[in-house]
């Protein structure tokens, strides 16, 4: 199964009516691997965009992208050619489906069904039910309690507040990708449209105008213009990476 990752989906080109519907057909037809794959690639943006919904974990985010993935290639074997509607309208609910079945073996030590998963998420479940399948989403260890019919109380429960060795590694690995991806974003910038972001958006406490005007030796209302108008190339470098647009507005 191929796999793609969050920016090269991004930079995938969209395919016209006729495009989708020559690679549905040769891989339907024929079993053309190269006809699916085109027509996966032209779609992988989906499956981030429904994986996305559910977690802000770079590692699970990843693993339930490529559930949206397998969703894809589902709906590229059944899809029906002699309805008029597009790939991506009708696999949206393949790429749900299997991402939101795959939602709680993923982020889950143990295995919970999926729909008790999401109904514990979005309130359904009774208080007692919900907060057990909450405890088991989030590796709690229930001690010294009484009945199985028991609630568990915070006394009850050992939980460890710290990252696991997987959650540290996948939060570096994260942060190393992000500061690369702002270093190539900044590279193209003019030397003083760089260091006006770097002083006034990335350090942890913004310099003042007045300061950084000093430096520079400009006006403060000039900084300004060149402060504004070095966002706007920073975002359009980032938007060319494979940024989102939504993530960046």
């Amino acid at each position: 199964m191929m796999s793609m990752s969050y920016q090269a989906a991004m930079r995938e080109p969209l395919l016209s009516f006729e495009q989708e519907r020559e690679a549905i057909g040769g891989w339907q037809d024929r079993g053309d691997r190269k006809a699916l794959e085109l027509l996966l690639r032209a779609h992988a943006r989906q499956a981030w965009s429904q994986a996305s919904r559910f977690t802000d974990n770079p590692t699970h985010l990843e693993d339930l992208a490529a559930e949206g993935m397998l969703g894809l290639l589902r709906a590229a074997d059944s899809f029906d050619r002699a309805q008029e509607v597009r790939f991506a309208t009708y696999a949206a609910w393949w790429v749900r489906n299997g991402i939101s079945s795959a939602l709680s073996r993923i982020k889950a030590v143990i295995d919970i069904p999926a729909r008790t998963y999401l109904d514990a998420q979005l309130g359904r479940l009774p208080e007692d039910e919900g907060m057990l399948v909450r405890l088991a989403a989030q590796a709690t260890v229930t001690i010294d309690s009484g009945s199985i019919d028991d609630a568990p109380e915070t006394r009850d429960t050992l939980v460890s507040g710290d990252m696991s060795p997987e959650e540290w590694v996948s939060q570096q690995s994260r942060h190393k990708q992000l500061h690369r991806i702002l270093a190539d974003a900044l590279a193209p910038l003019h030397p003083e449209e760089a260091e006006v972001i770097r002083r006034r958006r990335l350090s942890p406490e913004p310099e003042p105008f007045c300061a950084i005007a000093s430096d520079l030796g400009m006006s403060q209302d000039r900084l300004r213009q060149l402060e504004k108008r070095a966002m706007l190339r920073l975002r359009r470098n980032l938007i060319d990476s494979g940024f989102s647009r939504n993530v960046l507005s």
